[in-house]
């Protein structure tokens, strides 16, 4: 099987693609995969630590008012529109399947054009342009949030997957969990928060934790993981040179699937991924939805949540060490936290992969 994967900008669009990837090469024989992405975004770098063919092409940020600058960006996806016919042309490939960033209007136009057969998958409960202008071009578009079908009239075929990264996360091993806990000193019977807000952290987010801090060092029972981003580690750190030894700040943590397992409780943003990941798990969580991405996507796909009583929500304006710190102590009450656990994990999808990896295969018959 021959197939193309192309999304990019953002790790939520890359790693479900990478996902799919994984599943699919422990199944499939022969099977041969490229990846199409642009130079600016992450996909470059983050595909280039595996073994799958990259190639690149222009793409922009579509803009919904006429203008100088909306010109510049239609010229642009013009051009990566021709380069990425030439790319599928020369590659043949049997499906192309898009996970949403400015990188996939132009290959799923190009493969429309070829009659190439194509998946558009959508990660956030409210759709960017880009997937929505994609889906009257595509065969199938694949969603991570019921409700999110009604964005898509035009679509032929519309399927509830789920986000991939809920399959991925559950195939840690026992010995990788061990390990975690070796590593980040986790003790069985601790109730354990980790406090993360992506890989570059928040800084707004990052002080009102910072400053609350203080008040986990009463609570020797609660294991504390705080994840700045690397861009914020030293100026949080030197606020807190001297922390109890159940509480730790850290830049980043590169095997957080394998922490994961052990938390009771997540703070964190509200992308489409760590929601996936956190459904998978059960685990309660206190969301924190970005309020600078498109469309406010993240408030969207945290009220998904908070409306089936899986999670809570205080919307950055309403960021305060008193309004976090009352949410962490809710939540952390045996009976709330065993309850949201349990609702986090009914909203779980873990079949998610398989669910996309159907429609691939349905879409090139």
């Amino acid at each position: 099987m021959r197939i193309v994967l192309t999304g990019g900008g953002t790790g939520g669009h890359i790693y479900p693609a990478l996902s799919l990837w994984q599943y699919m090469r422990a199944r499939v024989e022969d099977l041969d995969v490229r990846y199409i992405g642009t130079e600016a975004g992450l996909e470059k770098s983050i595909v280039g630590k595996t073994d799958i063919p990259f190639a690149t092409v222009e793409a922009a940020g579509l803009r919904r008012q006429i203008s100088v600058a909306a010109l510049r960006t239609a010229l642009k996806t013009g051009r990566g529109y021709f380069q990425a016919k030439r790319l599928l042309k020369q590659w043949q490939p049997d499906v192309v399947v898009g996970t949403g960033g400015f990188v996939t209007l132009p290959v799923i136009f190009a493969a429309h054009a070829l009659r190439i057969p194509s998946v558009v998958w959508e990660g956030n409960a409210r759709p960017g342009l880009t997937n929505q202008l994609c889906a009257g071009r595509t065969d199938a578009v694949a969603v991570s949030f019921a409700g999110s079908e009604r964005f898509f009239s035009k679509a032929k075929k519309v399927v509830l997957t789920g986000n991939p990264r809920a399959s991925e996360v559950l195939d840690i091993d026992a010995g990788q969990r061990r390990a975690a806990m070796d590593t980040y000193r986790i003790l069985r019977g601790q109730k354990v928060v980790v406090i993360y807000t992506g890989s570059r952290g928040s800084e707004s987010v990052n002080q009102v934790i910072a400053r609350m801090l203080p008040r986990f060092f009463a609570h020797p029972n609660w294991r504390v993981l705080f994840v700045t981003g690397e861009r914020h580690y030293e100026e949080v750190k030197a606020m807190h040179p001297d922390l109890p030894r159940q509480v730790t700040i850290h830049p980043f943590i590169y095997d957080m699937a394998s922490v994961l397992p052990h938390a009771d409780l997540i703070v964190s943003r509200a992308g489409s991924g760590t929601l996936a990941e956190i459904c998978a798990l059960g685990i309660a969580s206190i969301l924190i939805p970005s309020p600078y991405v498109t469309a406010n996507h993240q408030e969207e796909n945290a009220k998904g949540l908070v409306t089936q009583g899986a999670a809570a929500m205080i919307r950055e304006a309403e960021l305060t060490e008193d309004t976090l710190w009352q949410a962490i102590e809710n939540q952390l009450e045996d009976d709330a936290l065993e309850r949201m656990k349990k609702r986090a994990k009914a909203c779980g999808t873990p079949d998610a992969v398989n669910k996309l990896y159907q429609i691939v295969q349905e879409v090139i018959r």
